[in-house]
């Protein structure tokens, strides 16, 4: 049968050239799986009998299985049936579950972890993620619940549990655009414990519209001066250390609509995915804080050379009356070449370049190295201390060019074409208004 696939292929192409019009599909066959379930296969493949068949939608519906991750081999042909044409998927499962330790190394953040991580539960797409660490910074566990097709329809959600006891360290103010490495000024512990749950639809192909409830405790402890700062550094007329925010309830509803055409062709991917959000607090249903939010994300991937990637993304966010909790930040992952949250605000614009390229392809492993430019611009508009919901830094409201932050750098990603997560994650990151560099590892679960 792998041998027939590509020469019934060219055949049924060929035929089709000179056909006037498409058949229909009478009958669907589904081989090669042994975990995903046929209605599964098909649910995702977004094909059914009745519909027309032609070389296009045989090879979207090729590309739609392989972008879902589950398969570590895709075949998709036709042939003649009783009164019209014959489907059959060929799609080979992946190992659709880890459990694996994590370690990483990143500026101000080194820790160590375990997780659970499920991608096609019961054989029906569903998935399940169970990963906690211990870290200098972030000690978190989460949890999350994802359906994405309720009982075989458009409908989907999402339950999700996220409880964090972390270090936040909170930087000056930039001062000036070049040659500016703002220094460590208040460090505080910040406890959160947050719940979500995620109703949604798929309007048509490839366009969602989702609307999310979520509820947060907040708490600060350990308030401490960084090394080297002063309690006039923080705020001139305090006595003591006075928290980053305030403390209580946040609980907030968001809405979402998205439209995402991406395909992943065993970790290349092409395409855009295009997202944007409006969040707002509830005070009637207990909410302590009193804000909203809202933003746009896109990214464009192309796919170059057969095996090489470029993947373009931007992003940009702004709020009102934000709780320390709920900032933009930036720096670290999201600004390699800079410390983590170095930045932060409630207006944030970012973009980011990377090209990849295959260094050693090994049957199923794949290691790929990248080259990257990260750019962003994160400040306050007007900080208003009067709320009293905030304690801002001295000249958190920098404008002109002085926000502006840039990094180049290169770095490398490892991949096992059974498992659905990269494994290893390498980046060197160079800052270039600060004139230093950073490093990022990142081994196990690194998504």
């Amino acid at each position: 049968m792998r041998r027939r696939a590509p020469l019934l292929v060219l055949m049924a192409a060929g035929l089709w050239g000179g056909t006037a019009a498409a058949e229909r599909i009478v009958d669907i066959r589904v081989d090669g799986n042994s975990k995903t379930t046929d209605a599964t296969v098909k649910l995702i493949a977004d094909v059914d009998t009745g519909d027309e068949l032609s070389p296009d939608v045989a090879e979207r519906v090729r590309a739609d299985l392989v972008t879902s991750g589950l398969f570590k081999e895709v075949q998709v042909y036709w042939e003649p049936a009783p009164g019209g044409t014959r489907l059959v998927i060929i799609a080979r499962d992946k190992h659709s579950w880890v459990i694996a330790p994590a370690a990483y190394n990143q500026p101000t953040n080194k820790g160590v972890g375990a997780g659970f991580g499920e991608n096609n539960l019961f054989g029906e797409n569903k998935k399940l993620l169970l990963y906690g660490q211990v870290a200098t910074g972030d000690t978190f566990f989460i949890g999350a619940y994802v359906d994405p097709s309720i009982a075989g329809t458009r409908l989907r959600w999402q339950a999700d549990l996220f409880l964090k006891y972390g270090r936040v360290i909170e930087y000056a103010s930039p001062i000036k655009w070049w040659g500016d490495d703002p220094r460590p000024l208040r460090i505080s512990r910040l406890t959160y414990m947050n719940g979500g749950l995620r109703l949604g639809t798929e309007l048509w192909k490839g366009v969602t519209f989702d609307g999310r409830l979520r509820a947060a405790s907040v708490g600060y402890s350990k308030l401490e001066l960084a090394e080297g700062a002063m309690l006039t550094d923080i705020d001139p007329a305090a006595t003591v250390i006075p928290r980053p925010g305030t403390e209580g309830w946040d609980v907030s509803g968001e809405l979402l609509l998205g439209v995402d055409t991406r395909a992943n062709w065993y970790g290349i991917s092409s395409g855009y995915r295009f997202v944007a959000s409006f969040e707002h607090a509830l005070p009637g249903l207990g909410s302590d804080f009193a804000y909203w939010y809202g933003g746009v994300q896109l990214q464009r991937a192309l796919r170059i050379l057969d095996r090489h990637n470029l993947v373009l993304k931007g992003a940009f966010g702004f709020g009102k009356d934000l709780p320390f909790q709920q900032e933009f930040a930036a720096g670290g992952t999201s600004q390699r070449g800079w410390k983590n949250s170095q930045f932060r605000g409630d207006l944030r614009a970012t973009a980011n370049l990377e090209y990849s390229v295959p260094i050693v392809t090994i049957k199923g492993l794949a290691v790929r190295g990248l080259g990257f430019w990260d750019s962003s611009y994160v400040t306050f508009r007007d900080p208003d201390e009067t709320t009293g919901v905030r304690d801002y830094l001295p000249g958190a409201d920098a404008r002109g060019l002085t926000p502006l932050r840039n990094s180049v750098g290169l770095g490398t990603r490892l991949y096992l074409r059974q498992i659905v997560l990269p494994l290893l994650g390498l980046d060197f990151g160079y800052g270039v208004e600060r004139g230093d560099y950073e490093i990022y590892l990142a081994i196990g679960l690194t998504d």
